[in-house]
């Protein structure tokens, strides 16, 4: 389970920089959740949109189509479309990716904000020294530990087109990283979570146990409410929570 207290005073700001890892329904739902509190979000996939289910495409989609998108996914679709989103069955995998996924992407909150055949291999941290500067002789996790300003990130990214060289030809730099890629991570980090403005998100398969794949993306957009009540430092902020009328 995804445990957010143990940072409780790690907070950032909008129009704070933040990288989410993996464009599945999971990592585009917590981009998509920080574009609408204005945050600075970009979107890495290592392949294409909704990788995991490319090999089913033509299978009918197993659960109500507004079960697996939260309201304000659906919002913003119908926002940018001005037509109401499809939400009967018989749909397909491949319908549900075109229409909901590619959708959101592709919308005002997302548009230009995701990178696709670009796979992060590796997370440093990036050692500061207490006027915030990078410190090359200081030790990043020591930092946190005193208490000082928390690291900033920096991310290698190897492109599909070449494979030798790392995406234009250099890393970048985040102030906190949300890993949405589930039970499958083979990202390198050069620290040790639980770590201060680094989460992962739907670390539990949704195929195992008693929990269905609507219950797992439920559960993961609670983990999303949580990640961003603690970086606002509000523990009340849900933007899922129906507004009163």
């Amino acid at each position: 389970m995804l445990d957010t207290n143990a940072f409780a005073d790690a907070t950032l700001d909008p129009p704070g920089k933040i990288a989410v890892i993996g464009a599945g329904p999971i990592g585009i739902e917590a981009a998509l959740y920080g574009r609408f509190l204005g945050y600075d979000v970009t979107l890495y996939e290592a392949a294409e949109i909704g990788h995991s289910m490319r090999g089913r495409l033509e299978e009918p989609f197993p659960m109500m189509p507004h079960d697996a998108l939260s309201p304000l996914a659906i919002a913003a679709i119908e926002a940018q479309s001005g037509e109401k989103l499809p939400l009967a069955l018989p749909m397909t995998y491949g319908q549900w990716i075109d229409q909901a996924l590619m959708k959101l992407v592709d919308g005002d909150l997302l548009r230009g904000r995701l990178k696709t055949h670009s796979r992060v291999t590796r997370i440093e941290l990036l050692p500061l020294d207490v006027e915030g500067s990078p410190d090359e002789d200081s030790d990043p996790e020591e930092d946190t530990e005193r208490g000082d300003i928390p690291p900033d990130f920096r991310l290698w990214i190897r492109s599909q087109d070449d494979p030798a060289k790392v995406d234009a030809g250099l890393s970048i730099e985040t102030e906190s990283v949300i890993v949405a890629t589930g039970a499958n991570c083979d990202i390198e980090c050069e620290f040790h979570p639980p770590l201060e403005y680094f989460f992962r998100l739907g670390e539990a398969s949704a195929a195992t146990g008693d929990e269905s794949p609507s219950d797992y993306l439920a559960r993961c957009r609670r983990e999303i409410t949580r990640v961003f009540a603690n970086l606002g430092g509000r523990a009340d902020l849900d933007l899922y929570r129906p507004r009163r009328v």
